[in-house]
C-alpha cells in the first residue's frame, strides 16, 4: 500500500500518517469485502473534483483534470475530520460513519499499482489519489423498492433492464431533509446518488427526526472540533460497516420484514441498522475565523450545500418540527464542544437567511 502524506508537505511529497477508524467503532474495525464480486474496472462515482474507482473493499478517488490541489484538500480534511470525531464525545459520533482513510497514493508507488492496477481501465495511468474504504451500496431488494415506489412508468415498464445497469448497482441515497417536492423529469431518474426527499422518507415511514439529530451533531463536530465550515459535504445512506452481508435473494429478504410490523423492507432494514448514515466529500471545506465573517461563512456553507439539512422556514408543520429538532441538537452538541457564542449566532444567521429567502430574496445574493 502507499504511504500517507503529511498535509503540510503538499500532494506531491510523501510522509507517514497514523491509521484512522470508523467513528462509531473501535480501532480494530476492518471494512468487510464487498458482497458483490468485482470483475474488471468499476467506476462508482464522479464529481467535479474527482472520479471514484472501486478496488474491491476499497475505493481510489483520483483527480479530474486540473483538480489535484482540490483533491489534496479533500485528503487533508478527511484526516482532520477523522481525528476530530475520534476526540469527540461518543454520543456525537456513534450514529454516523466515515470511510476509513487509508493513504495518499502517488504515481511512483509500484506495490500499489501492481496489486490494484488490474482493477482499473487498461489505459489508466498511475496518478495521485485518496485510498479509503468503500461505502457499499444498497442491496438489490432495496434498490427494487426505490424503483417500485418512485420511478416513472417508463422505468417501471423496463425495470429488469434498468436494475441490471451497472451504474444503478452503485446506489447510495442522499438524505434530503431540506427538500419536500414531487418527482419530475422522468428521464433523469437513476439510482446512483439517489435523492430521497423528506416527503418520500415520510412515505416510507422513516424516522426523519433521528437523521436530523445525527446531521446536527455531525455539523457541530465539523464546526467546533475539526474547525471547518462543512461546505458541500454529503450525507448518504449506505450499508453499515462491519456487517458480513451475504448476497440476498428477494425471497430471503422478504421473509425477514413481512412479519416485522413494518410496511416495507426499506424501513425494516433501516430499523435493523443494516444501513447507516455516511459522511463524505470534503474537497470544498475550509477553515473559518471566529468572527462575524466566520459566522457568515458558516451560514453560506449551510445553504450552498445540497438540501441535506432541514430548512428553518417552511409552511409545512413537519418541516418546522424537523428544524427545531436539528436546531436543538446542534446547539446542545456545540455547547459541549465550544464556549464561544458562534453556534447561536450561526443558527440565528441561518434563520434570518431563511426568512429572507422565503420573502422572495435571490438565492445568489
Amino acid at each position: 500500500m502507499g504511504h500517507g502524506s503529511s498535509c503540510l508537505k503538499g500532494p506531491g511529497r510523501g510522509g507517514h500518517a497514523s491509521n484512522s477508524q470508523r467513528l462509531g467503532q473501535s480501532s480494530t474495525f476492518v471494512c468487510p469485502p464487498s458482497p458483490e464480486m468485482q470483475e474488471g474496472p468499476k467506476q462508482v462515482g464522479k464529481g467535479q473534483c474527482g472520479t471514484v474507482w472501486a478496488l474491491k473493499h476499497l475505493v481510489l478517488k483520483t483527480p479530474n483534470e486540473g483538480m489535484l490541489d482540490q483533491l489534496w484538500n479533500d485528503c487533508c480534511n478527511h484526516r482532520k475530520i477523522e481525528e476530530a470525531f475520534q476526540q469527540a464525545p461518543w454520543e456525537f459520533r456513534s450514529n454516523v460513519n466515515l470511510p476509513r482513510w487509508n493513504s495518499w497514493v502517488q504515481p511512483s508507488e509500484r506495490v500499489f499499482w501492481t496489486e490494484f492496477g488490474g482493477l482499473l481501465p487498461e489505459d489508466f495511468q498511475p496518478t495521485s489519489g485518496i485510498l479509503s474504504t468503500r461505502i457499499h451500496p444498497l442491496p438489490p431488494p432495496l434498490r427494487e423498492v426505490l424503483v417500485d415506489l418512485f420511478a416513472p412508468h417508463s422505468v417501471k415498464a423496463n425495470k429488469a433492464n434498468f436494475l441490471a445497469s451497472p451504474e444503478n448497482h452503485d446506489c447510495l441515497v442522499r438524505l434530503y431533509l431540506g427538500r419536500r417536492a414531487d418527482r419530475s423529469a422522468p428521464a433523469s431518474f437513476r439510482l446512483r446518488n439517489f435523492d430521497l426527499m423528506v416527503n418520500e422518507m415520510e412515505y416510507l415511514q422513516l424516522d426523519t427526526g433521528i437523521w436530523a439529530g445525527v446531521m446536527a451533531q455531525t455539523l457541530a463536530v465539523l464546526h467546533w472540533r475539526a474547525r471547518i465550515d462543512a461546505n458541500d459535504v454529503e450525507f448518504v445512506l449506505g450499508r453499515t460497516p462491519g456487517l458480513d452481508i451475504a448476497p440476498a435473494t428477494p425471497q430471503s429478504e422478504t421473509r425477514g420484514w413481512k412479519h416485522s410490523g413494518f410496511n416495507n423492507i426499506f424501513s425494516f432494514e433501516v430499523h435493523q441498522r443494516s444501513m447507516g448514515v455516511w459522511l463524505l466529500d470534503f474537497d470544498q471545506c475550509q477553515t473559518f475565523p471566529e468572527s462575524a465573517a466566520g459566522v457568515k461563512q458558516l451560514e453560506k456553507a449551510f445553504y450552498f450545500n445540497h438540501p441535506y439539512y432541514p430548512r428553518p422556514v417552511s409552511k409545512h408543520p413537519n418541516d418546522m418540527a424537523l428544524w427545531e429538532t436539528f436546531k436543538a441538537a446542534y446547539l446542545q452538541a456545540s455547547a459541549c464542544l465550544t464556549q464561544t457564542e458562534m453556534p447561536g449566532l450561526f443558527i440565528e444567521a441561518v434563520e434570518d437567511e431563511g426568512r429572507r429567502r422565503a420573502a422572495g430574496g435571490s438565492i445568489f445574493q
